[in-house]
């Protein structure tokens, strides 16, 4: 029960809208339920007591820090587990001499509330460093993709590719000798000569030319990307050796030999292992066998096999088509700051503190991804719940981002943007684990170009027979990837940041 004060006052009535804004509030909206409060109007103090399941916390506010006398500090501090004060602190050193629990201004109680919740479910920031460009290159242009591919032609110049070798050794703090700068820079240049000759396509090609050609020119792009980064293989005969074994990829067809009975797993041996290992992927589950037979899917690693359904689910760019070809969960959440259950403050002027934890809401529209398998998707998030009162599509998720080492939540989450309007959204693991865009729809082509080579039947029903309805799927996902594939591999090549806009835009 609350302890009522006989009389009021009117630095009471400030403190207690302000307990309420900044304290209760808060405590409410990350699950705490108050079970005490009480208010001391000669003192002009209110204390609280607030439990989140077995965790109890008792905490006292002040109007002043120099309200009380240090006698009553010193018995305020048995009292409670932590002091709180409104406004700035006056003479603080004398006033609270001797209290051994924290005493700290009211725009510290975000960071408190925090350090609670992670009693609760620890902290789970990255327990190694993630490297993200720090350089950002701005692009202009009528058609940004020009820009992009004349950026990626230069490197196609040996001379500018080694030049490029030798920046991201420097940027990495990486001496290297002039022997294996030579040696990737002819590597960069023949790789994107061929990814681009490969990639570029006209308007009244094939549907099967298109999907060819952009699938070995991805792959192209990715051996490009292994050469010109500081830690990848320093020649071209190196990256050739991780083809000799294959894609890594196979592909069984279902007993109907259609689109939807298609069925894709990953290998231990081939490119694509060798790819995902050097962008930090746990392959060691991947199967050394192929599954001969929907029987044999079972027996292979959990989330080694998938279908095509599974891949187009994750490319957020087309989810207006998905939902019309496809029924049930998409692939991909979009993040937004919370508004509501952060806390930010800036005193005076000053700058605003930089916390290890921030609160972010995921959007999935499809209204079919789990609480479960979003903590299992390997990010740094605890504290997931819905957010119950959301009014909207799908289902809204609130999450604490835990980033310690880094200032900016964002840099802890593989975020995926593209020119097509997509806001910048989380893609969930599909086969093998892959979460990089330019991975999933890796796989996606290299099940696509089976189809187009080797299924002949399933390919002209698609084109034109009893599956057409994929067959504008197909054609809107080739747009976005022709546009979007060179400029991501422009960014893991050159080791930057790209942000592309056309003249008089808003960014440009």
């Amino acid at each position: 029960m609350a302890h009522q004060p006989d009389i009021s006052s009117p630095r009471l009535d400030l403190l207690r809208r302000e307990v309420e804004q900044s304290v209760l509030k808060p405590f409410r909206t990350h699950g705490w339920s108050i079970s005490d409060t009480s208010e001391y109007a000669h003192e002009d103090l209110i204390k609280i007591t607030a439990q989140r399941g077995m965790e109890k916390v008792r905490i006292a506010i002040l109007y002043s820090s120099s309200g009380i006398s240090n006698l009553r500090y010193r018995a305020l501090g048995n009292e409670v587990d932590h002091i709180f004060f409104h406004g700035q602190p006056y003479m603080l050193e004398s006033f609270a001499a001797g209290v051994t629990i924290p005493v700290v201004p009211l725009s510290s109680f975000f960071p408190f509330l925090v350090a609670l919740n992670k009693r609760i479910e620890p902290d789970r920031s990255p327990q190694l460093p993630i490297q993200r460009p720090k350089t950002v290159k701005r692009l202009t242009a009528e058609q940004p993709i020009d820009a992009v591919f004349a950026r990626l032609q230069q490197f196609t110049s040996v001379n500018l590719a080694a030049k490029l070798v030798k920046r991201r050794a420097a940027d990495a703090d990486l001496a290297m000798t002039p022997e294996v700068v030579a040696s990737k820079s002819t590597g960069i240049a023949f790789s994107l000569r061929s990814a681009l000759d490969y990639i570029v396509s006209t308007p009244g090609d094939r549907l099967n030319k298109r999907v060819l050609g952009l699938y070995y020119g991805t792959m192209a792009f990715a051996q490009a990307e292994m050469l010109a980064s500081p830690s990848g293989p320093i020649d071209l005969d190196e990256v050739e050796g991780m083809t000799k074994q294959g894609h890594g990829l196979y592909t069984l067809a279902g007993p109907n030999g259609v689109f939807s009975d298609l069925r894709i797993g990953v290998l231990a041996t081939g490119f694509l292992p060798q790819w995902a290992s050097f962008l930090g992927y746990d392959i060691t589950n991947y199967p050394t066998r192929k599954a001969r037979s929907f029987g044999d899917i079972e027996k292979q690693p959990q989330g080694t096999v998938c279908s095509l359904r599974d891949l187009f689910s994750s490319v957020p760019e087309i989810d207006d088509l998905f939902s019309e070809v496809f029924n049930g969960a998409v692939n991909w959440l979009s993040v937004r700051y919370d508004d509501k259950t952060n806390m930010r403050f800036s005193v005076h002027g000053m700058a605003e503190k930089k916390y290890d934890s921030t609160y972010g809401l995921f959007h999935d529209r499809s209204g079919e991804i789990s609480v479960e398998r979003l903590s299992k998707a390997g990010w740094p998030l605890a504290e997931i719940q819905r957010v119950e009162d959301f009014v909207g599509p799908g289902t809204l998720f609130r999450a604490r981002v835990d980033h310690v080492g880094h200032d900016v939540w964002w840099s802890v989450l593989p975020t995926h943007s593209s020119p097509f309007g997509t806001r910048s959204t989380l893609l969930l693991p599909t086969v093998g684990g892959l979460r990089d865009y330019r991975t999933i729809v890796a796989v996606t082509l290299y099940a696509l170009s089976i189809m187009a080579r080797y299924m002949p039947s399933a390919w002209r029903r698609i084109e034109g027979g009893d599956d057409d309805q994929y067959l504008a799927l197909i054609k809107a996902s080739l747009s976005v990837w022709e546009r979007v594939l060179p400029e991501h591999f422009l960014e893991s090549i050159a080791g930057e940041i790209v942000h592309t806009a056309q003249p008089g835009s808003f960014f440009g």
